[in-house]
């Protein structure tokens, strides 16, 4: 019996530190490595889901891969098609935990320095966000004037991508460059991808309550199946119209993506996880295996007439690199005035730094020069330095001389 395996699925990594900007007509090649950095771990479901439809999950240099065991149809054809050994004939999830290995990975990505405790970043193909890539991220928002915007924000603007340079109040009807660095078109984590995280036992008030009064909770998944429900009915004892906490327990659910409704009423959305099994994920990535959920273009599968055809897809989480201020200290008075360093701000005898934020890349796209033409080092990721600067929170990066 012939045994042959195809590639459906290809879960890349993108990180301008690495990568830069490249155009984005084109993706990246598969000749990076960004695993020691960021790491797709299937969870113990997932292994489970996997082993059932006889599909192998292969960790990768720039993220990983999935493939199925397949058979052969219109093999007469010059193109043939194929179709998977076990047909998926019901709704299924993926879900992988993506785990930061570098303990510098804040200082050189692009994403708010300080993130609520009881959050977690979270991708999914339900995301619809299509462009030169299958983006697993939400949309980046569209510039908008008159709306106000933190330093380091991503915005999409005219086919372009902007990130800003300053906090921003009421911006103006166009970009002004002295406040936006403008990059090509593309797609990136925000803050837009967190979300809440549970763990599995929860305490839920409700504002008001009866003697009596009975409410049913539901918890509904990305598949948008209900996967847990409780009744919960007020003790007689009750003051009638005081609120009153209710205790919920979520055991025996799975990792994923949940609403929590309240007698078929959306009341919270947040990412479920059991804190022993997996408390160091910066995030989880959810794959929906269900055609009438998941957009065309992202659909994996087609499922007709009992059979599972495979539509093979890459997607992308991307991350942009932070932008800081390279401020550089010497030792004794470098002896440059203003008019000799055109590019930089005079802080001091001994300190200046670059007038606009550079993006910090392992390998630096160019370096800068002192007010002889030297060129000057680039920063490493090792330290940032949040300050305040002209009344508004700038990022340094210090290089010593």
């Amino acid at each position: 019996m012939k045994i042959l395996y195809k590639q459906i699925l290809n879960l890349q990594l993108w990180h301008d530190y690495y990568l830069g900007q490249p155009d984005p007509s084109t993706l990246p090649g598969i000749d990076y490595e960004i695993s020691s950095m960021l790491t797709l771990v299937p969870t113990a479901h997932c292994q489970r889901v996997l082993k059932n439809l006889r599909w192998i999950f292969r960790p990768q240099p720039w993220g990983a891969s999935i493939f199925a065991d397949v058979e052969e149809i219109n093999s007469g054809s010059t193109r043939p098609n194929y179709q998977t050994q076990i047909p998926v004939d019901h709704p299924q999830r993926l879900t992988f935990w993506l785990v930061v290995r570098d303990r510098y990975f804040s200082n050189y990505t692009n994403l708010p320095l300080s993130t609520p405790g009881q959050q977690i970043y979270y991708f999914s193909n339900l995301s619809a966000n299509q462009g030169h890539a299958l983006f697993l991220s939400q949309p980046l928002p569209v510039y908008a004037p008159h709306t106000s915007y933190q330093l380091g924000q991503l915005v999409t603007h005219d086919g372009k991508t902007l990130e800003g340079l300053r906090n921003h109040i009421s911006v103006d009807d166009i970009p002004d460059t002295r406040d936006w660095d403008s990059f090509p078109g593309s797609q990136y984590v925000s803050s837009l991808d967190r979300l809440a995280k549970q763990v599995l036992l929860k305490t839920h008030t409700l504002s008001r309550a009866d003697p009596g009064e009975t409410f049913h909770f539901t918890l509904v998944d990305a598949n948008q199946l209900e996967t847990w429900k409780q009744k919960v009915t007020v003790p007689k004892k009750h003051t009638s119209g005081n609120a009153i906490a209710v205790n919920l327990n979520f055991s025996d659910q799975l990792p994923g993506c949940y609403q929590l409704h309240l007698n078929n009423i959306p009341v919270e959305k947040f990412i479920l996880y059991d804190p022993m099994t997996r408390s160091d994920a910066f995030a989880l990535v959810e794959i929906i295996l269900n055609q009438n959920l998941v957009p065309p273009a992202f659909s994996l599968l087609q499922y007709q007439e009992g059979k599972t055809r495979i539509r093979p897809q890459t997607y992308v989480i991307r991350f942009k690199n932070r932008a800081t201020h390279w401020r550089y200290r010497y030792e004794q008075p470098h002896g440059f005035n203003q008019d000799e360093l055109p590019d930089f701000q005079l802080q001091d005898e001994k300190t200046y730094f670059s007038q606009r934020p550079q993006g910090l890349r392992r390998r630096p796209q160019r370096l800068l020069s002192d007010g002889k033409g030297q060129p000057l080092p680039a920063p490493g990721v090792t330290l940032i330095k949040p300050e305040t600067k002209e009344n508004a929170i700038a990022i340094f990066s210090d290089i010593h001389l």
